[in-house]
């Protein structure tokens, strides 16, 4: 499969309807609990993608495009970019859509806290569609961000086998464990904190 790197503000609508999509399944807790259904994430991500120097804004989004223009990969990466509590509420609410019970929870803990937290360039999320894994599509989207990059870090589930061996194959390295985000009533999920030195 030939696969292109496009950077967001050169996605049509169409792509970016399927990047919010995609970016859905790469946290089972956050990204469910905060939009509730893939195809509401559709809908809501092109209205964050929108917002400047927000935590999605179009040049923190690196998709990765096949032959025919569709999505198969996504990477978010983020340095001092900003989340507005409330966000999600208006960004629903422009898409006429019920925000979901948990939303507000995923907004202040993970967007917020991340957008309040992080130093530095950071991979806020990476997600390749589960029909072109093991293609080399993760490894060429973060090839792609880490290329001018001195130092980057990230967060990885820490049960995350492919995930953590994907990290360690380009030059990241766990620093430490921690507890990540996870969704309201369940428990705390173990991740792992990565960092990339060039």
């Amino acid at each position: 499969m030939s696969i292109k790197i496009v950077k967001g503000k050169n996605l049509n609508s169409a792509q970016l309807t399927d990047a919010g999509r995609l970016l859905y399944h790469t946290d089972p807790e956050i990204y469910p609990t905060a939009f509730g259904s893939e195809i509401n994430a559709g809908k809501v991500f092109p209205v964050l993608f929108s917002i400047e120097n927000g935590l999605f804004s179009l040049k923190n989004l690196f998709a990765a495009t096949d032959g025919n223009g569709k999505v198969r990969g996504v990477l978010v990466g983020c340095n001092g970019d900003l989340w507005e509590r409330g966000t999600l509420a208006a960004a629903f609410a422009q898409c006429k859509i019920p925000l979901p019970e948990g939303a507000e929870d995923a907004e202040e803990n993970y967007f917020a806290y991340e957008a309040e937290h992080e130093k530095g360039d950071y991979v806020l999320c990476l997600c390749v569609s589960p029909d072109s894994r093991g293609q080399g599509i993760a490894t060429s989207l973060l090839k792609t961000y880490l290329k001018d990059k001195k130092s980057v870090s990230l967060e990885c589930l820490a049960d995350n086998a492919p995930a953590l061996r994907l990290y360690e194959s380009v030059g990241f390295e766990i620093t430490r464990r921690c507890e990540g985000y996870s969704a309201p009533g369940t428990p705390p999920v173990p991740v792992v904190k990565m960092v990339h030195k060039a």
